[in-house]
């Protein structure tokens, strides 16, 4: 077999483009001994449709950490989110209580521009902080609220299940001095990476039966009671390094004291569907991501007609974005039908740049790994990540 060395100079006799030649050693490696992807210097990030407001500034340290996201995005699908990552993120102040809204948003913008599991595995972290800063539970809070603030602790959390139809699954019934917990969750992101889940149940099988909101703290399958069965991570075909795990419950018993809060269940949903109608800012992250791609294809091809659709989509984003936060900013000028529209057309238009991203690559972006291709599927993730059935439908119906 040969050695990198060996390839790079077979390569360099074949082409004098360095990005090509770099990408050739980085697949021929990888196909010719199946090991780990071979990491090669990056190309600088290009990223010409910028932040929402311009006077938004992210210091040095934050620039070189989301570099380094970038760069191994590719390994963190392959192997799995490593726990440091969220350490650094809140070394730099990005894990914790959130900023102002601009910020906030820059903030997600950026790290779904590098790496949407990221992304995904940072926004999670907002549920338990939210939930214990609203909380009585003054053990809890005393035990967690201050860690997960400034980032010393990482949350994860567990919740979409109550968007299902069906009967509630899983639940929650009064026992004495606490709660009887049985069921499956299909699905828990960032197990691995977090020290403390915070879950939301039903507390009952009737239709009226409460949300119960309460905190279990994490460990491997060894450390946990028996009642609690934790399942290996999912195989996705996206945002397959999240540690996404299933965990059934069988009698297994909590005391009150882990429970937050509870609220009535037509109250949940009425705070769920309000969140839900806006746009996500990680959509514009992946389209500001997959149009600096494209921009690069149109300078290395000098290919004026893909510059002229690089513009179109450009103009499209920087002014679709524009409307989605001002809606958000200013929710009650618009209905909710309004609202659905405006999120429906954030993520197509993501879909649509990271298309055009991959198509300028043809072939080569069918290459496992390649930064094009996995942009396209985190695309589609968020088009059914926190989906409700107004946008789904436009999503399904759109020209």
């Amino acid at each position: 077999m040969l050695s990198g060395r060996e390839m790079m100079r077979k390569l360099k006799t074949c082409s004098g483009d360095q990005h090509d030649i770099a990408t050739g050693i980085e697949w021929l490696i990888s196909s010719a001994d199946g090991s780990s992807t071979v990491a090669v210097e990056p190309m600088k990030m290009v990223d010409p449709m910028g932040p929402a407001e311009v006077s938004i500034h992210i210091d040095a340290a934050a620039e070189a950490l989301l570099m380094n996201l970038t760069t191994n995005a590719a390994n963190h699908e392959k192997h799995g989110l490593p726990r440091a990552v969220m350490d650094r993120l809140a070394a730099i102040g990005w894990l914790g209580t959130a900023p102002a809204v601009p910020l906030q948003r820059e903030r997600a913008e950026r790290l779904a521009m590098a790496d949407v599991s990221v992304w995904f595995c940072w926004s999670q972290h907002q549920s338990p902080l939210r939930l214990l800063q609203s909380s009585s539970n003054n053990i809890l809070r005393d035990r967690w609220l201050e860690s997960l603030a400034n980032g010393k602790a990482v949350g994860a959390t567990a919740f979409a299940h109550l968007r299902r139809h069906g009967p509630a699954n899983p639940i929650a019934c009064p026992v004495p001095h606490g709660w009887e917990l049985n069921g499956r969750l299909d699905w828990i992101t960032g197990w691995d990476l977090a020290d403390v889940v915070a879950v939301q149940m039903r507390a009952g099988h009737e239709k009226d039966a409460p949300v119960l909101a309460l905190m279990l703290e994490r460990k491997t399958q060894e450390q946990l009671p028996k009642p609690l069965q934790l399942f290996p991570p999912l195989e996705l075909m996206v945002m397959g390094g999240t540690w996404s795990r299933p965990l059934k419950f069988n009698r297994h018993q909590i005391d009150d004291d882990a429970v937050l809060s509870s609220m009535p269940f037509e109250t949940w949903c009425s705070r769920d569907k309000a969140r839900t109608r806006f746009a996500n800012p990680a959509a514009f992250g992946l389209a500001r991501a997959a149009l600096g791609d494209l921009r690069q294809q149109c300078e290395r091809y000098a290919a004026s007609s893909w510059l002229n659709g690089f513009q179109r989509l450009l103009a499209e984003a920087r002014e679709l974005r524009y409307r989605c936060y001002a809606a958000v900013d200013r929710p009650d000028e618009l209905s909710n039908a309004q609202h659905h529209r405006l999120r429906a057309a954030a993520l197509d238009l993501a879909q649509r740049c990271c298309q055009a991203a991959l198509i300028s690559h043809s072939g080569s972006a069918m290459y496992t790994g390649h930064a094009s291709g996995r942009r396209l599927r985190e695309a589609a993730f968020l088009q059914v990540q926190a989906l409700i059935p107004p946008v789904q439908e436009r999503l399904i119906n759109s020209d």
